[in-house]
């Protein structure tokens, strides 16, 4: 006995050993992964680490900076707090927690982690120039000033320090003592770009144009990738009447940022107003395809339509105009002489007969071709401004990004449900997104090995692999010559998996509604009829664009045949999952919400259902409540959680 004992100890004590090291080997693979901007791929290795070993503070430190550069600032900041509870002593982790509550807003607790860090290494620059930053937010120039006064005082070269005290000076209506600081920074650095940049935004917000150009050159020539100081030139160009000019300026921000929305509208305006009229029709079309309501800019594309022949199309954006504002007397004198051009001269007449019976106001069509000098911020919708050019409000938050922090995720991702979990046969190679569950009522069909392929209760982004196109008649072929291995009831199951991975959904429906009749008290007859009833409304819905009644009357289904599998399994966090899934469709977004929620109760590590609630809160303006979702699920591997979850920091703001 007591040789077995020193045995059990001698072969345990070397397993601890190894977790230990093996913990430290996937962490250096972690930090590998940073050094190579491979940020998903830290993550998931930190995830190991921290399963791991819950107490170490440096894995929490390291995931924080991946997602930092995620621009996950709320999951980073959480991550840096518990580095800090488990270890209260490393700089570096205030210094990062200071940079994720700058991008959550969080000045004060910002300046409080700079506090810190600058009483453990006083010589941190960086803390004391973003602890100012953060005290110009809450208006403390005092301490701004303070903390840039200690900041010149040790680094006398750190010029950026001018721009701030600039930017004070200006805040406390001492004009002269800005432009003062300004000029001190470029007479020591002449060829610093965001003085030149600060100095010519100066000049156009005083009408002083040609000064504008001059400053805005010099720090394009600096800095020739700021797509901000290309939107501002151009605004100077503008009001100077050099209009091509100012449409280079236009070309290359849209070069840098194909996306930006305030670059394609004047863009748009100032194509109209050199007479290129097709060209600018296609940046209005790219306006209205970010925003459909956009007014002004269909406004605007209605006038230029007409002045190309295109009578209906412009007539068709006149009544979009006409909706939002029915007394707008010209739309409907304007509609009318469209529809004249096209022969529609009923519909002509009736718009002119509205126009006889109010007061002609004709001030629109003989002002459509005055140039506006003026700009207008974006939030102003008048028609009466339909030709002056946009600004947006300065992003000033750059300022506060220590560029160590690399690179971040940049794709576009849509606003959309993950799908239901169901039965599916999968090979080893999937395609797409695939997370599985573990159902140990499916383990009979697998033990059984009636096919290559496992049966597997998963939601996948492409429902069916290759192989289950290719060879789903073959598959069909081999589970009809299992049926004296199989019961009945378990033949006709997976005959419609194998018919719904092939989108026969008739098959389907009728092999999985025999499968109950045979035995109505499993869940998965019904768990698999819910899945084709909602499949086949997805696929009525993505080829005609509505659900319909038939749709309607396909998710009413689902959602009866989830119900009846929940009261045989009533705790399945993925069926109370499905049954979200299936009210979302529904629009039912309280009953949705309530799913999603206890999905989450019993499985507080289901990715999914962070993820579809985050959309849920997408979709009903509830911004802010989904961004900790979208962290959560990315943490948990859902990666593609972090694309939408740039999106949905920026709409926040």
């Amino acid at each position: 006995m007591r040789f077995f004992r020193l045995f059990l100890l001698w072969l345990l004590f070397p397993l601890g050993l190894f977790a230990q090291i093996d913990a430290e080997r996937v962490l250096q693979m972690g930090r590998n992964a940073l050094y190579f901007d491979d940020y998903l791929t830290a993550i998931r290795l930190f995830n190991q680490v921290i399963e791991a070993r819950p107490h170490l503070a440096r894995a929490y430190y390291f995931r924080a900076y991946a997602k930092f550069t995620l621009e996950d600032y709320r999951g980073a900041e959480a991550d840096c707090t518990q580095s800090i509870g488990l270890n209260p002593y490393i700089v570096e982790v205030y210094q990062l927690r200071g940079l994720c509550r700058i991008h959550n807003e969080n000045f004060q607790g910002a300046i409080d982690d700079y506090t810190r860090a600058l009483q453990e290494l006083p010589e941190d620059q960086t803390a004391a120039y973003n602890r100012a930053l953060c005290r110009l937010q809450l208006k403390d120039f005092e301490g701004a000033d303070q903390d840039l006064d200690y900041v010149l005082a040790h680094w006398h070269n750190f010029y950026k320090a001018y721009l701030v005290k600039a930017q004070i000076a200006f805040e406390r209506k001492d004009t002269a003592q800005g432009v003062a600081f300004i000029d001190t920074l470029l007479t020591r650095n002449p060829n610093e770009p965001d003085a030149w940049s600060f100095k010519g935004r100066y000049a156009l917000s005083h009408d002083c144009f040609v000064e504008a150009d001059s400053c805005l050159s010099k720090a394009i020539r600096l800095r020739p990738n700021d797509f901000d100081n290309y939107l501002a030139r151009a605004q100077a160009r503008y009001s100077m009447s050099r209009y091509n000019r100012a449409l280079s300026d236009y070309d290359e921000v849209i070069r840098l940022v194909p996306q930006h929305f305030v670059a394609h509208y004047n863009r748009g305006l100032l194509r109209a107003q050199i007479g290129d009229n097709n060209r600018a029709i296609e940046d209005f079309d790219f306006v209205i395809k970010e925003e459909p309501d956009n007014i002004l800019a269909i406004y605007n594309r209605a006038q230029l339509r007409e002045e190309t022949g295109d009578f209906r199309g412009a007539a068709a954006d006149y009544t979009t105009i006409l909706k939002a504002y029915p007394d707008f007397t010209y739309g409907y004198y304007a509609r009318a002489r469209c529809r004249r051009r096209f022969g529609d001269v009923r519909g002509a007449t009736a718009d002119e007969t509205r126009v006889s019976r109010a007061d002609l106001d004709l001030m629109y069509g003989n002002n459509r071709r005055r140039p506006m000098k003026k700009v207008r911020k974006r939030s102003d919708k008048s028609l009466e401004n339909y030709r002056q050019l946009v600004e947006e409000d300065a992003d000033t938050s750059k300022i506060f990004v220590n560029e160590l922090f690399g690179k971040v995720q940049n794709r576009s991702a849509k606003k959309e449900y993950l799908p239901l979990f169901a039965l599916s046969l999968r090979s080893n190679a999937g395609q797409g997104y695939t997370s599985t569950a573990f159902l140990p009522e499916i383990e009979r069909f697998n033990r059984a090995k009636t096919l290559s392929r496992r049966l597997v209760f998963s939601t996948t982004e492409q429902k069916s692999d290759s192989l289950a196109m290719e060879n789903g008649d073959a598959d069909l072929r081999k589970i009809n010559g299992q049926s004296n291995r199989l019961t009945a009831h378990d033949l006709l199951l997976l005959r419609s998996v194998v018919h719904r991975e092939m989108y026969n959904y008739a098959a389907a429906l009728e092999d999985v509604e025999q499968a109950i009749r045979t035995d109505s008290l499993d869940f998965l007859g019904y768990l698999q009829r819910a899945a084709v009833f909602f499949d086949m409304h997805a696929t009525s819905t993505e080829r005609t664009g509505v659900a319909g009644e038939a749709g309607a009357m396909q998710l009413a289904a689902a959602l009866k045949d989830i119900e009846k599998a929940l009261a045989l399994k009533p705790d399945n966090a993925q069926l109370l999952y499905n049954r979200g899934c299936i009210y979302a469709a529904l629009r039912q977004t309280t009953a949705a919400l309530a799913d999603f929620n206890r999905a989450i109760e019993l499985d507080n590590r289901f990715a999914e259902a962070y993820y579809n609630r985050a959309v849920l809160y997408l979709l009903t303006d509830r911004t802010k409540d989904a961004i900790p979702d979208l962290s959560r699920a990315g943490e948990l591997g859902l990666y593609k959680a972090y694309n939408l979850l740039k999106q949905a920091v920026s709409e926040s703001k």
